[in-house]
């Protein structure tokens, strides 16, 4: 089902998924972690929504925009 996946497909995966692991791991072992504040608001809130809502699926869909077009170009130039 993988099989012939651009490398940056795993890139991408590994970004997100390492994201979400930290973060879980983080939650599991540091007591009232993501509950504690930051500007009024508990740290989760912010992590989770800035974080892994906005910047790192704008970072992996800037990878894969930029990767796909340097592969069409390397393709163009054959």
């Amino acid at each position: 089902m993988f099989k012939g996946m651009p490398k940056i497909f795993w890139v991408g995966m590994v970004i997100l998924y390492g994201y979400f692991f930290l973060f879980l791991i983080l939650e599991i072992t540091i007591p009232k972690f993501p509950l504690s504040k930051f500007l009024g608001v508990p740290f989760c809130y912010i992590y989770n929504w800035i974080m892994g809502l906005w910047i790192i699926n704008l970072i992996v869909a800037a990878l894969f925009y930029l990767a796909e077009e340097a592969r069409e170009a390397r393709l163009s130039k054959k």
